[in-house]
C-alpha cells in the first residue's frame, strides 16, 4: 500500500501540523505521575509541572523513573500517563455514586476513579484477563481504594442482569494504538469498539453519563464509533465538553483530543455521553451486608467503612462494596490477617489506616528512605506502630524490639536504593 494512501497519512493529511504528527507519532511522550489526595505531597523529585487537564497530575523529567522513589512504594504517587488521565476527568466521578470500568485492567483509570469516589460508593471494574485482574487487584490495594469490586463477570452479562445499575460507566476501548493500520483493519477495531459501546451503555442509569476513550489518533475508532453508536441510539447524546490545554475532536462533535505534536502526549480521544431520561432501569447491585466482626477503633473510628472477615482475612470497603451481589475476585481492601495477638496487618492496608488518619509515628523522608530498604532504626515508638513521613507519605507498621525497628514489609518489596 502506498505510504500516500494509508489511513494514517489521511489523518495527517488533513491536519495543519500532519507532518509532526507523522514525526513525533512513536514517541517519547511527556512522563507523568498522579498525586494521591491524602498521601502528603511529591518528596525529591527534581522538577514538576501541572498536567493542564487534571489537577492532580504532574509531568516529571524524562529521566525521571517513579520506581526509584519512595513516594511511588508509598502510594503518594501513582505513574501514569498524562493522556490516561483525560477521561476520568472528564467522567467526573463523585462520592456515593455507582460507577463501572469496563476495561479496568491494568488499574490506573479505576484507581483514579476510586480515589474520586473516596469512601463512599461503589466502583465495579470488570476485565477479561485474570493475569490482567490480579494487577488490577493490587494496584487498587497499593492505592488504598475501598470502594471497589474486581469481577470476572463479563461487560454483556453484567449488562443483561444489572441494566441501568451505574451511574457512570467508563469504557476506556482497546484500539490500534499508534500502530500503523490499513482501512480493513480499523473497520474490524471500529465494530469491535462500537459493540462494546453499545453493551456498555445498557448499564447507564437515565439521565447517566458515559465517557468512550482511546489511545490512538484515527478518526474510524473515536470520531466515527461515536457517529455510529448515536445513529443506533436515540436519545443518547454528546456532552460538549472543554479541558484546559485540550484541543477539540476533528468533527466539532463535542469530544476531547490530545496529540503528540502539540501536548507531548501519546494521542487521545475522549467523548462525553449522556443517556436519555428512558433509559432502561434494572435490579440493583446490593445482596446482604456481612456481619461486621471486626472494629477499626484499634486505628482509628469506621468513618463510614464496613469492616468483616473471610476466613482469617480482615475486610474493609464501604457498605456498597460489602453488599455487592456481583461474583468477585477482590472486594475492598484486606486490612490483614489472623486474629487476635496474631492480627498482622497487610503492607497496604497499613498505609490505608494511616491515609485516613490513624496514629503514626512520624519520621523523616530519609529515615523513610532506610525503612523502606529494611534497615533497622532507632525509633521511638512501640513494636506494631504505625508509621509515616513527616510529609504524610504512609509507610506501614513497625515490627522488631525497641531501638531496633524494622518496616514489617516483605523482601520482594524492599528497595535498597530510593529517593
Amino acid at each position: 500500500m502506498p505510504a500516500e494512501s494509508t489511513p494514517l497519512a489521511a489523518l495527517a493529511a488533513g491536519l495543519g501540523d500532519g507532518p509532526a504528527l507523522l514525526a513525533q507519532l512513536g514517541g517519547p511522550f511527556r512522563r507523568a505521575i498522579r498525586l494521591h489526595p491524602r498521601r502528603g505531597g511529591p518528596s525529591g523529585w527534581a522538577a514538576l509541572a501541572p498536567v493542564p487537564w487534571h489537577a492532580a497530575g504532574r509531568f516529571t523529567a524524562a529521566d525521571a523513573d517513579p520506581g526509584g522513589y519512595l513516594d511511588h512504594h508509598t502510594g503518594a504517587v501513582y505513574a501514569q500517563d498524562a493522556a490516561s488521565q483525560l477521561p476520568v476527568v472528564l467522567l467526573d466521578p463523585c462520592p456515593g455514586e455507582t460507577v463501572v470500568d469496563t476495561c479496568a485492567a491494568p488499574g490506573s483509570k479505576s484507581s483514579q476513579i476510586g480515589l474520586a469516589l473516596g469512601d463512599a460508593g461503589l466502583l465495579v471494574c470488570c476485565d477479561a484477563s485474570p493475569p490482567r485482574r490480579r494487577i488490577l487487584a493490587e494496584n487498587l490495594a497499593r492505592q488504598g481504594i475501598a470502594a471497589a469490586v474486581v469481577t470476572p463477570m463479563p461487560v454483556h452479562v453484567l449488562a443483561d442482569r444489572h441494566p441501568g445499575c451505574a451511574d457512570k460507566v467508563l469504557v476506556d476501548a482497546p484500539c490500534s494504538g499508534q500502530q500503523e493500520r490499513s482501512a480493513r483493519q480499523l473497520a474490524r477495531m471500529a465494530a469491535r469498539q462500537t459493540e462494546l459501546l453499545a453493551t456498555a451503555s445498557r448499564l447507564v442509569r437515565p439521565g447517566g453519563r458515559l465517557v468512550y476513550s482511546t489511545c490512538t489518533p484515527y478518526l474510524e475508532e473515536d470520531e466515527e464509533v461515536i457517529a455510529a453508536f448515536l445513529a443506533r441510539h436515540p436519545g443518547w447524546a454528546v456532552v460538549p465538553s472543554a479541558l484546559p490545554g485540550c484541543d477539540g475532536d476533528l468533527r466539532g462533535g463535542g469530544g476531547l483530543r490530545l496529540w503528540p505534536q502539540r501536548q507531548l502526549t501519546e494521542p487521545f480521544f475522549a467523548c462525553l455521553l449522556a443517556a436519555p431520561d428512558d433509559q432502561a432501569a434494572g435490579a440493583p447491585l446490593a445482596g446482604k451486608l456481612p456481619s461486621a466482626s471486626c472494629e477499626l477503633g484499634r486505628w482509628l473510628p469506621s468513618g463510614g467503612l464496613h469492616c468483616w472477615r473471610r476466613g482469617g482475612a480482615v475486610f474493609i470497603g464501604t457498605p456498597a462494596v460489602a453488599t455487592c451481589a456481583l461474583p468477585s475476585e477482590a472486594r475492598g481492601l484486606i486490612l490483614g490477617h489472623g486474629e487476635g495477638d496474631r492480627f498482622r496487618l497487610e503492607p497496604w492496608g497499613a498505609q490505608a489506616l494511616i491515609e485516613r488518619g490513624a496514629a503514626t509515628t512520624r519520621v523523616s523522608h530519609q529515615d523513610g528512605v532506610r525503612l523502606w530498604a529494611g534497615d533497622a532504626l532507632g525509633i521511638e515508638a512501640e513494636t506494631g506502630a504505625l508509621v509515616a513521613t513527616h510529609s504524610g507519605a504512609p509507610l506501614g507498621m513497625l515490627t522488631g524490639p525497641a531501638g531496633a525497628f524494622r518496616l514489617d514489609l516483605p523482601s520482594r518489596l524492599r528497595r535498597p536504593t530510593l529517593r
